[in-house]
């Protein structure tokens, strides 16, 4: 083999190799919200929208952040607070997913600080594949509301 192509082979390979490296660093993996409370770093929950009267969706101006609460497949309930403007289609859309980390507040809250969601819409999913929001039968009471 030319010592040409030999030189530009191992270029290319090492160009790889870091590129893999960088973009593997960015990753974040999805976790329950259990797992989500124990993980120091960067994460992605997934979860139902929960749509009652006792955990509203609300936008808070004083930190200009969206407010709202998610359920997970373990029936784990967790605030989640957006650093953005309400999704478009967040009023329609069953789950969504969420990217952050865990965080306490002063007051000794926990939620997690999103820097990005990702909406499901409701048109390309298949309710029947979502019933982790729905709570079996014996199982404990509901939350004040429908999730």
């Amino acid at each position: 083999m030319k010592k040409t192509y030999l030189i530009g082979l191992l270029v290319i390979s090492a160009a790889l190799g870091f590129t893999l490296w960088a973009f593997s660093n960015s990753l974040s993996p999805f976790v329950d919200i259990r797992t989500a409370r124990q993980t120091t770093g960067s994460c992605q929950v997934r979860g139902l929208i929960v749509k009652d009267t006792n955990h509203a969706a609300r936008y808070d101006a004083s930190t200009r952040s969206f407010r709202f609460w998610i359920v997970d497949k373990n029936k784990d309930l967790c605030e989640v607070v957006y650093h953005g403007a309400k999704p478009d289609a967040f009023d329609a859309a069953k789950g969504l997913s969420a990217s952050g980390s865990m965080t306490r507040a002063a007051d000794g809250t926990e939620f997690f600080n999103s820097d990005s969601l990702s909406v499901q819409c409701p048109s390309k999913y298949d309710d029947a594949k979502a019933d982790y929001g729905k709570k079996p039968a014996g199982s404990a009471p509901k939350l004040g509301g429908q999730i």
